[in-house]
């Protein structure tokens, strides 16, 4: 399963694992249907278009897909879901060979036009099974059916046939065509399900089109030369049921699948030989059932097997890989059927499979190798989980794990040990290996949850020195070990093998159990010591000065740390300061500034947890994350993202599981094994990654798409809501994928999208724009030709910019037409007019005279007219003032008989309600009264049912009593009879009988209320002067009414110091409040509110009336806040003195 090995110039040929032929899937997370693929084709575009079983015709541009099924209802469709072959012709139609008809897809107007066999058209094709389709040198299109060749005449919809010769024994055309093949020679090499293979030479199909329409249809393989036929013999070199051609670049070769193995045709001798797989293993390969086939542009032969996966062939060095599906085997084959295989243009190796969808290889994939236990190559990890890994200089490669203890491997010898906690002496006591550091003398120390460990090289054994979890070790020039620790930092002297803090002031900071938790430590080239905690932060330690300084995220600093757990911490060449954080990216340390630059960002690094950071030759930055490796570039502020498909042990990685070693190679490990590459070795994709606009909508109706070159698109002046869909075609990781575009002059600059491929402009004015649009594949190359289109909105003729000076100019010349014509009417009328005047001129004359005589006597009269004329206007103006006025008069007086008649009315409406309701109230507690006192004389009751009669009698009396008081005290207000005895009382005395009162309330008993008396905080005692028993009636008033009203909550009353001369006293409930239309009438007399017909509240409406006048005789005034629903609050005010 492995194709590229990591030679020995590695260090490591024959130890670590060969680069893999790395398949990836593209399952349905990439838009891609994850079924049964039985054909592909890339078009001149770079599009693909799948056929897919049961699905149709796919296109695909790794960012979108398009679906082309058969409706049966629709004879613009498919003939069928099952497409078997595709080719692009000439002028870009698509044409689909299914078992049901040849179709040909106008991919702009996405109409299909059917071909099917008609048995009264000669001229129609000779079977609707068709299962290739090709294009010759000239474009003319061939057909290979159940019934033969077909061969489209150019500009026509008629086909042409290979007859079959029924005076000839010989093989002919005539039969099932299963494939169709042209060679580099223009060869076209036809193979059959029973008669074996076919080549038709370029000289036949050449001829003058006339010519060859005719001839055609006698060509047999005894007639022309340029027809040649291998048939079908039973030996062991024979040619049946031919699945796949492909030939050499020279077309020499041509190699045959069929059924029964691989076979090799040499054009030269003509001579035909089976494969034989010489290697050891692979002698079963021989006979395996063979579909297709592709000699790709490296010489390297993809066969695909029936079901029995793929067999890779390179023809340069004769090695074989056979790639074959397993179960769990993560980033290959995914099912051993194989469709088809071609090569697109970028190189890419596409694979179609019946039921697991679509699969590619990259040559130019990343050359990751990938380490674990259990491998097909190596097996020399004792546990998967990989935790710390440590190069050292003695050719050797040190690596903890969770559960399987300590590995070395050993590269001058190629052999590897297991070190693990078996219990024997100089063993570990613990399998969990956290950290692996080696001093400058080559001493291994290693630290694992239960203490710090020394390896001792001669002895191969390990010391234990410190009984304490290790989670991170650096070993400083000075002979110290500084170790990160859940507990706490410390630090461990080499030379005197013990603890040894540091002489400093911070004492609880080193060698102190406690809450800090260390997770990174670093000396850097300065002498400074850095300092990563799992929520604290890092810290800055200057041991010559014992300076400690905390460095925490703050929100209103942008320049501060992005986050306080700190993973990694690394020093690059030039001295700068890279902090890895969890959660929060990337940080760039200025030690000039002190300030923090964050590198991260969603569409940069793929996960914002940076757990290890190595630097490679080129000053590179390489990190391991929770969702794969990401290169950074410095220099150019790039990312470049690895994931699992490049052949990662797994997307997270481990904190202490990296190491650089002295050849470069890193080493980064995870929970499933250790990855090893060479930096320098990686490729990346350098070419400009090819863009088309697939889609231009206007209004959101298409108007084109799959633009691939430059166009000019003229539209109307309506035509301003335009957008935009593009694609990069490079499928290799389209999530990755970058795009930025401009509409010129709309657009001031570039706008960078991301992976976002659509853009839209709405209320363009007229004028001309062009949109622009660049893309970058996933290793950021950009295309520096950007794909451009012209769109042209006309502005109306009005805003022409000849519009207005010719319009001007026809004004102009229309006035002075106008002029003209009235100048030259003038004229005449002029010389008339004189003739008129100069008659009339004597007339006037004469009367003249007469006139002027007759003048004088007129005037004389007018002005007597008009002495008479002013007295008369002074009478009407006089008359009209005094109508205004009693105009003004009467509708006064109209407004107040109307007002007084609405108050009158609504007077008697509420005298009635009242007087109906007093009866009401009045007759219920007396017919109760005598109710009860008649059951009293029968004396047939017990003395507590007597004593409960009794209470009801008191009851009944006290609410009569009460009614009499309201309507006497109300009778008192009205006549201005009702006086004011203000004395002075303890108010917080007063409350208080008040509440006493209440809580043993009747009413209350059947209800969950509670009385709650309230006053001020501070207030010891207050004493008002007021009339005790006017204030006490409001009180009860208020609290009577929210009682009535309220069946749950409570009943809150009491005071609040208004300021030093007035309380302001409250009644709050939360009963059912009242409404705002309400709330300006409530303090009416005789008004009553009930909230619904359903429940009926007794009581005569007088209570809030007599408060509010009691509360106004007292000096103060009273009002109510209520919301409907939520309780009300009543508000009064009174003078403390």
């Amino acid at each position: 399963m492995y194709l590229l090995l990591l030679v020995a110039s590695s260090g490591f040929a024959g130890s670590l694992p060969a680069v893999p032929v790395t398949l990836r899937h593209y399952s349905s997370t990439n838009r891609i249907p994850d079924v049964s693929i039985q054909s592909i084709y890339e078009d001149k575009i770079g599009i693909l278009w799948l056929g897919v079983e049961s699905s149709g015709l796919v296109k695909f541009d790794g960012k979108s897909y398009t679906y082309y099924k058969n409706d049966p209802e629709d004879s613009t469709t498919l003939t069928s879901n099952y497409p078997l072959s595709i080719l692009e012709d000439r002028d870009g139609y698509i044409w689909v060979a299914t078992h049901s008809g040849l179709n040909k897809l106008d991919r702009f107007t996405d109409r299909v036009k059917r071909y099917v066999n008609n048995e009264k058209d000669a001229n129609s094709i000779t079977s609707n099974s068709v299962n290739k389709i090709i294009a010759d040198k000239n474009g003319r299109l061939w057909f290979g059916t159940t019934n033969g060749v077909n061969i489209l005449v150019p500009g026509t919809d008629n086909f042409i046939h290979f007859l079959h010769n029924t005076d000839s024994l010989r093989p002919s055309l005539n039969t099932e065509i299963t494939n169709m093949h042209i060679d580099a020679m223009g060869n076209i090499w036809i193979g059959t399900n029973i008669n074996g293979l076919f080549m038709v030479g370029p000289d036949t199909y050449n001829m003058a089109p006339d010519k060859w329409a005719k001839s055609i249809n006698q060509l047999s393989t005894e007639n022309d030369a340029n027809i040649k036929n291998w048939p079908y013999v039973a030996t062991p070199n024979d040619l049946n049921q031919i699945k796949g051609l492909a030939s050499t670049k020279d077309a020499d070769t041509l190699w045959v699948s069929s059924t029964t193995g691989l076979y090799i045709l040499h054009q030269k001798t003509g001579r035909i030989e089976r494969y034989s797989f010489s290697s050891p293993g692979y002698a079963h390969l021989s006979h395996m059932q063979y579909y297709s086939l592709l000699l790709d542009n490296e010489n390297v032969l993809w066969a695909g097997t029936a079901n029995s996966g793929l067999v890779v062939i390179n023809l340069n060095t004769g090695n074989t890989s056979h790639l074959y599906a397993e179960e769990h085997e993560h980033n290959q084959l995914m099912s051993n059927a194989i469709r088809d295989i071609i090569e697109s243009r970028d190189g890419l190796i596409w694979i179609a499979t019946k039921f697991a969808g679509l699969h590619y290889y990259d040559k130019r994939q990343r050359t990751i190798a990938h380490v674990k236990k259990g491998g097909t190559v190596n097996n020399w990890l004792s546990d998967n989980f990989v935790l710390s890994i440590c190069a050292g200089g003695e050719d050797d490669l040190w690596v903890g794990t969770k559960q399987g203890g300590l590995c070395r491997y050993d590269r001058s010898t190629f052999t590897y040990k297991w070190y693990l906690a078996d219990g024997k002496p100089g063993s570990l006591l613990s399998n969990r290996v956290e950290a692996i550091a080696e001093e400058e003398n080559g001493t291994i120390w290693v630290g694992t949850d239960e203490g710090l460990y020394e390896y001792i090289r001669e002895k191969d054994k390990f010391v234990k020195h410190l009984h304490q979890y290790v989670k991170n070790i650096y070993i400083t020039d000075d002979g110290y070990i500084w170790i990160g620790a859940p507990s706490g930092l410390f630090r461990f002297s080499i030379t005197e093998k013990k603890l040894s803090a540091p002489d400093s002031k911070h004492k609880g900071f080193f060698n102190t159990q406690g809450n800090l938790s260390i997770s990174r430590v670093m000396k850097d080239s300065r002498g400074v010591l850095w300092i990563g905690t799992n929520s604290n932060g890092l810290y800055e330690y200057h041991e010559d000065t014992d300076y400690l300084k905390n460095h925490m995220p703050n929100k209103a600093d942008q320049y501060s740390i992005s986050g306080n757990q700190v993973r990694a911490i690394y020093e690059d060449k030039l001295g700068r300061l890279w902090i890895g954080t969890k959660s929060d990216g990337l940080n760039l340390y200025d030690r000039g500034t002190g300030r923090f630059f964050h590198k991260s960002s969603p569409r940069n690094l793929p996960s914002n947890t940076v757990y290890n950071i190595l630097e490679d030759s080129n000053g590179r930055l390489w990190m391991g994350t929770h969702s794969g490796i990401s290169m950074y570039n410095p220099n150019k502020e790039m990312f470049v993202n690895f994931a699992d498909h490049h052949g990662l042990q797994g997307l997270i990685f481990e904190s202490n599981a990296f190491a650089k070693n002295k050849q470069g190679k890193f080493f980064m490990g995870g929970a499933n094994g250790m990855n090893v590459f060479s930096p320098d070795e990686i490729t990346y994709k350098t070419q400009h990654p090819p863009l088309i606009i697939t889609k231009f909508e206007i209004y959101n109706k298409l108007k084109d798409k799959d633009i691939f070159q430059f166009k000019r698109y003229e539209l109307s002046r309506q035509d301003n809501y335009i957008s935009f869909e593009f694609a990069i075609l490079d499928y290799t990781d389209p999530q990755e994928n970058q795009f930025a575009y401009m509409l010129e002059p709309f657009d001031n600059d570039w706008v960078y999208s991301e992976n976002r491929n659509f853009a839209s402009y709405t209320n363009l004015p007229p004028g001309t724009y062009r949109f622009k649009v660049k893309g970058a594949n996933s290793d950021k190359v950009w295309n520096d030709d950007p794909m451009e289109i012209e769109i042209v909105i006309p502005a109306p003729i009005w805003e022409k910019a000849w519009f207005f000076p010719l319009v001007l100019v026809l004004i102009v010349t229309i006035l002075f037409i106008v002029w003209q014509m009235r100048v030259s009417a003038s004229r005449k009328r002029e010389n008339i007019l004189k003739k008129e005047v100069a008659e009339r001129t004597q007339d006037l004359e004469e009367a003249y005279h007469k006139l002027e005589e007759s003048n004088r006597q007129i005037e004389k009269h007018n002005r007597a007219l008009r002495l008479q004329r002013d007295r008369i206007t002074r009478q009407n103006l006089e008359l009209k003032a005094h109508r205004q006025n009693l105009e003004l008069m009467v509708a006064e007086r109209t407004k107040d008989l109307e007002e007084a008649k609405d108050k009158a009315e609504e007077s008697d409406r509420l005298k009635s309600a009242f007087l109906a309701n007093m009866s009401h109230e009045i007759r219920t507690p007396l017919n109760a009264i005598m109710g009860f006192i008649d059951i009293l004389e029968a004396n047939e009751l017990d003395p507590e049912e007597r004593k409960t009669v009794n209470a009801i009698i008191q009851t009944n009396s006290d609410n009569l009593l009460q009614l009499i008081n309201d309507i006497i005290d109300i009778s008192i207000i009205e006549a201005n009879q009702l006086v004011i005895r203000k004395k002075e009382f303890d108010f917080h005395a007063f409350l208080y009988e008040i509440e006493m009162r209440y809580n043993a309330h009747k009413d209350l008993r059947n209800k969950d209320v509670a009385i709650i008396r309230e006053i001020p905080d501070g207030v010891e005692e207050l004493n008002v002067y007021s009339d005790q028993m006017r204030l006490r009636q409001i009180y009860n008033n208020l609290i009577n009414n929210a009682i009535k009203f309220t069946d749950r909550g409570h009943i809150k009353f009491g005071y609040k110091l208004q300021d030093q001369d007035t309380l302001l006293c409250f009644v709050e409930d939360t009963g059912i409040g009242i409404s705002e239309e309400n709330i300006n009438k409530i303090f009416r007399r005789f008004h009553k509110i009930e909230p619904t017909a359903a429940k009926v509240h007794r009581g005569t409406g007088l209570g809030l009336s007599i408060s509010k006048n009691l509360s106004e005789l007292l000096g103060g005034r009273i009002w109510v806040d209520s919301i409907p629903g939520n309780g009300s609050t009543f508000f009064f005010t009174i003078p403390i003195r």
